[in-house]
């Protein structure tokens, strides 16, 4: 839709990188902002935010070259650090920088599974946050979309926002300036799919975290089981077969619905093994006061 925000003298500022930016620095703001309330120093986790950074996008590199280009990674194995070659994977993301985080956790005394919950909400808001990226780039499209255009809703460089008659009522028709595979055809909106997705499992599971959480690693594996449907539902509707599609008999799965599948059976596991933990000690931090501040009566 508009894949290059700025150009000046050969160098853009492109709307995917930014959008993966900024999704990266709303989520570790959420989750500093929150830390203090369940008892974690939020100027612990600062360093952890580059390592996640860093394991985050190498995770999704791997993942997408893994199972969608293996022949391209096993013949130069140097193209995971080629940004114009290849793809990243939101489910690598997640893998990497989930266990980067958790090792992090465990090797600086932080709790593990009370880190988890904490930043569970805050990536599906970087979920949603990345996905306005692939809307602007045309990435991680939809398939063509079968039903009849009533209108156009929004209008950008690269393409339009079509109303159409019948589920979703809204479709995407990109005309080349972007990196999507189908053109000047109307096709399923699987980015603002994913988008509302983010959106409704971040308030949804930021609601559980603050008053329902009974169990340290509950609100992780809600995500898990939450975004695997989700991502399941959505990959029906998607047209770029480049993630990779397998055939298992009479279906057509993609890596995405495999490993959401793995997800799934992983939130079991959480759900079998930690429900009956309970809620370890989280007493609130409470910020020191400033140098010049009133000394309490009494003190």
């Amino acid at each position: 839709m508009h894949p290059t925000l700025y150009e000046l003298n050969g160098l853009a500022l492109h709307s995917w990188g930014l959008m993966v930016t900024l999704a990266f620095l709303g989520a570790f703001l959420v989750a500093h902002l929150r830390a203090p309330r369940v008892g974690i120093d939020p100027d612990r986790l600062v360093p952890m935010y580059m390592l996640v950074v860093a394991a985050g996008l190498a995770g999704s590199r791997v993942l997408h070259f893994v199972f969608a280009q293996p022949a391209d990674l096993w013949a130069d194995p140097l193209i995971l650090f080629n940004p114009s070659r290849g793809g990243f994977a939101f489910y690598g993301g997640v893998i990497g920088g989930v266990g980067a985080g958790g090792l992090y956790a465990r090797l600086r005394g932080i709790p593990v599974w009370k880190l988890a919950d904490l930043g569970a909400p805050p990536i599906m808001l970087g979920l949603a946050i990345g996905r306005v990226g692939c809307f602007f780039a045309g990435c991680c499209h939809g398939a063509l979309c079968p039903l009849p255009v009533e209108s156009t809703l929004l209008q950008f460089d690269g393409g339009e926002v079509l109303a159409v008659d019948g589920f979703p009522w809204v479709a995407l028709e990109f005309n080349g300036l972007g990196v999507g595979r189908i053109v000047d055809r109307p096709i399923y909106p699987t980015q603002l799919f994913e988008i509302t997705t983010g959106l409704t499992l971040f308030a949804a599971l930021s609601v559980v975290w603050a008053r329902y959480r009974r169990w340290d690693g509950q609100v992780l594996a809600l995500m898990l089981v939450g975004y695997a449907l989700a991502r399941t539902f959505n990959e029906t509707f998607r047209g770029d077969t480049v993630r990779g599609l397998y055939a298992m008999g009479p279906l057509t799965v993609s890596t995405s619905q495999i490993v959401a599948a793995v997800m799934i059976a992983l939130a079991g596991m959480i759900f079998a093994t930690r429900r009956r933990a309970g809620i370890g000690p989280e007493l609130p931090l409470r910020a020191p006061p400033e140098d010049d501040a009133p000394m309490p009566p009494g003190t």
